[in-house]
C-alpha cells in the first residue's frame, strides 16, 4: 500500500459520492444496516471528509454541528482492506483539527462499541452505558 495518505473535506460531488459509497458498503452491505438511511438528510448540513492514497477514497466521516458550538463525528466508515492501517485515526485527527477552527466546547460521537478501543486512542473517553442503534451495540463518546 502506498503510504502517502491525504486528508481533506470533500470539495467535488464526485468525492462526496464515493465518500457514500463507502458508508453504503461498510454499513448497509457489511454490517447488514437497514436500507435507506444512507445517506440521510444531516448529509446535508454536515461537513464530510475523506482519507486519499493515490487516487483512490479509502475512509470517510462527517462532522456537523448538533447544538451552539457542539459538534458530533458521525458516519465513519473505512474500506475493509484498509482498516488497522492507521488510516482512521489521521481521518479522525483531520476532522478534530478542522472543527477545532470553530473553537467548540464540546466534541462527541455515537461509536460501536466494537470500534469503543479505536476511539479511545484518538483522545475520546466514554460517557454513556452501551446501547441499541440501528441494531447495533453504541456508546457515546467524548474529546477529553
Amino acid at each position: 500500500m502506498n503510504n502517502k495518505i491525504k486528508y481533506k473535506e470533500v470539495e467535488k460531488i464526485e468525492e462526496f459520492i464515493d465518500a457514500i459509497r463507502i458508508r453504503v458498503d461498510v454499513f448497509i452491505k457489511e454490517q447488514k444496516c437497514e436500507p435507506g438511511w444512507e445517506p440521510d438528510e444531516k448529509d446535508k448540513k454536515s461537513m464530510h471528509f475523506i482519507a486519499i492514497t493515490g487516487n483512490k477514497i479509502v475512509a470517510t466521516a462527517r462532522a456537523r454541528e448538533t447544538r451552539k458550538n457542539e459538534y458530533k463525528i458521525e458516519r465513519m466508515a473505512t474500506k475493509k482492506e484498509y482498516r488497522k492501517k492507521g488510516i482512521g485515526k489521521g481521518l479522525v485527527e483531520c476532522i478534530i483539527k478542522n472543527i477545532s477552527k470553530q473553537k467548540p466546547k464540546r466534541i462527541w460521537m455515537q461509536s460501536q462499541v466494537r470500534a469503543q478501543r479505536f476511539y479511545e486512542t484518538c483522545g475520546f473517553k466514554t460517557i454513556s452505558k452501551p446501547y441499541n442503534l440501528y441494531g447495533i451495540k453504541h456508546i457515546d463518546m467524548e474529546l477529553e
